[in-house]
């Protein structure tokens, strides 16, 4: 991450991407995209942010039920731009939602646990990518506590 030179992107245009191809991969959920943003370009690495967005979506998929619904939004919010991720699931445990992003850090257990080896980095990737961009992500459960919702803060630049 740290020897990626840093580019204009547009990050409507890769986040629109990568929802059409998770649409198409993970088949027993449905994607929902919505995008309130005119000018979505920012510097830093649009394949960064790809590999953002899979763990991110990796990481809904697994805490939700086959025939949910997983929602990515993308709004302009003034000076930032704030990409979320949300979906279906048990709530985040409180103790651990400060924690969620460290290295080696995994709260998969019980039904929630597929059998496949998580060693707790994709979160951590998520957070590093973040700050490669200047920006935050932030957890914290739906309002209803019927799931999660992940937000990734960029800031706009000025470009020039």
């Amino acid at each position: 991450i740290r020897d990626t030179d840093p580019q204009r992107f547009d990050l409507a245009a890769v986040v629109s991407a990568c929802a059409t191809a998770y649409a198409d991969i993970f088949r027993e959920r449905r994607i929902e995209l919505a995008i309130d943003a005119r000018n979505a370009e920012i510097l830093g690495s649009g394949e960064l942010v790809a590999q953002m967005i899979d763990k991110l979506i990796d990481n809904a998929v697994g805490f939700s039920a086959a025939g949910s619904t997983i929602t990515i939004t993308l709004e302009d919010r003034g000076s930032e731009l704030e990409l979320a991720v949300a979906n279906p699931g048990p709530a985040l445990p409180d103790e651990m939602r400060e924690r969620l992003f460290d290295s080696l850090v995994s709260v998969r257990k019980g039904p929630h646990d597929d059998g496949r080896p998580h060693l707790g980095l994709g979160l951590h990737i998520v957070a590093l990518i973040a700050d490669f961009h200047g920006g935050s992500v932030t957890a914290d459960n739906l309002p209803d506590r019927s799931g999660a919702v992940f937000r990734v803060r960029f800031p706009k630049r000025r470009l020039g």
